[in-house]
Formats: C-alpha cells, sequence, structure tokens
C-alpha cells in the first residue's frame, strides 16, 4: 500500500529538482566523583535532506546514565522520515521509528507509519502542524515472551516559536493508541529551547515525558528526562 500511494504522489506531484542538507548534532556529559559518583551522557542528531520535492529528515539520540557504577539510564532512539507536499498546506509523511529503554522493559520497537501533516500556523514566528496517520508495532519486551504486534495510530502536534534571529522554543506532542489494546496509549512530550552561543553553536535544553498507559509489569507508566548540552549546527 505504501508503495502505491508513493507511487500516484510522485506523478501527481511536479518535482523539485533542488538539493540541500542541513546537519545539527547536540551532545552533554556530567560526571562527579568523591561522595558520589555519576556519568551521565546524552547525545542527539537530526539530518535534513531535500531532493525532487520530497525532504527526508533522520534522527537519533542517546541518554546513557551510571549511579556509583551501576548504569540506571539507557535509551536509545532513532527515526527516519520521507514527506511531500501535496498542497501548499497539506503533506504526506513516511516514518519508521525505533526505540529501546530496558530500563522501561522495551528491548526493542519498531513503529513504521504514514499519514497527513497539515500546516495550521505559517507565520514569520509561530508555526503549528498536526499531524495524523496509522501504522504497525513491533515490540520486543525485556522479560521472555512478552514480544507483540499490533496495529496503531499517531496523531501530533508539533509547535515552533521563533525568539530571536537565531534563539526557538520548541513543544511537540505525540499519541500513539494501540487499536488492538485501548488501555496502551504512548504519549510522548518534548520541549526545547536552543539559544546561540556563537555562529553554528547554541546551548539547548530539552525535557522528555514518555508515558505509556500499559507498561510492563513492575515498570512505571511515566519517564522524564531533563538534557543539557551543546548543539553544533552545519
Amino acid at each position: 500500500m505504501i508503495v502505491t500511494v508513493l507511487a500516484a504522489v510522485m506523478v501527481s506531484v511536479p518535482a523539485d529538482t533542488g538539493k540541500s542538507v542541513k546537519f545539527s548534532a547536540n551532545a552533554g556529559f556530567v560526571n562527579t566523583t568523591g561522595n558520589t559518583e555519576i556519568t551521565s551522557v546524552n547525545f542527539g542528531n537530526k539530518v535534513e535532506a531535500t531532493s525532487r520535492g520530497w525532504k527526508f529528515t533522520q534522527t537519533g539520540g542517546v541518554v546513557y546514565g551510571k549511579s556509583d557504577g551501576e548504569l540506571n539510564t539507557a535509551l536509545w532512539i532513532a527515526s527516519l522520515r520521507g514527506a511531500r507536499d501535496l498542497t501548499p498546506a497539506v503533506s504526506l509523511f513516511i516514518v519508521t521509528e525505533f526505540d529501546r529503554n530496558t530500563f522501561s522493559g522495551i528491548s526493542s520497537r519498531y513503529a513504521p507509519q504514514m499519514g497527513l501533516s497539515v500546516r495550521v500556523l505559517d507565520g514569520p514566528k509561530d508555526q503549528l502542524r498536526g499531524e495524523f496517520g496509522a501504522g504497525y508495532t513491533w515490540q520486543n519486551a525485556v522479560a521472555a515472551g512478552r514480544s507483540s504486534e499490533y496495529a496503531a495510530g499517531r496523531g501530533a502536534l508539533i509547535y515552533r516559536r521563533q525568539l530571536g534571529p537565531k534563539a526557538s522554543i520548541a513543544q511537540n506532542v505525540e499519541f500513539l493508541p494501540n487499536f488492538k489494546t485501548g488501555e496502551d496509549l504512548r504519549v510522548n512530550s518534548e520541549t526545547a529551547v536552543t539559544a546561540p552561543l556563537a555562529t553554528g553553536v547554541a546551548m539547548k535544553v530539552s525535557y522528555v515525558i514518555r508515558y505509556d498507559g500499559l507498561p510492563e509489569p513492575t515498570f512505571r507508566k511515566t519517564d522524564r528526562i531533563l538534557t543539557t548540552g551543546i548543539q553544533l549546527a552545519f
């Protein structure tokens, strides 16, 4: 079905021959010794490329932490997305996401999705998009014998406000319902503030909330992650 939709879009929408690539990466590190030994590392990247009317975006991130020599945080996330405008306000998107969070009981989760993105606001300072779609999820738990797969939906709001020439604040919220088990609703929220330090260099502060309505047994429903670091853009 995805191949059929892609083929139809490529025929019906004029191709744009322009190409461009943007890359940004952010990293943070904390290490303490003495009465308490803590090591915390966070890293993320984003690559954007456009070609023939398509915009491709790859993102990745790692949050890794140890306290007194014992690993207590290990979150790995990645996504690959393709989008193409259908009208000035509506675009088609196809995305596949991966995450691994053993401290929430998840060994691996793959979630390909497709849907439509609608520009609600597109001003010089404020941009707001709404997204809705559906896909399928394959999930492997840390505990043996607890793997599952199910059809899933996607609804999202993506807001960005430009605070200055290089400073911005962004708020993203996505809702990921499980069509097989209604109680199993996942909600991910990220609030991020970026402020420039020099050309191509900025400070980034991010606060992430990850909610799982039906977590693995013995695990909590909500994870909260605050990260700070330096962002480099090329």
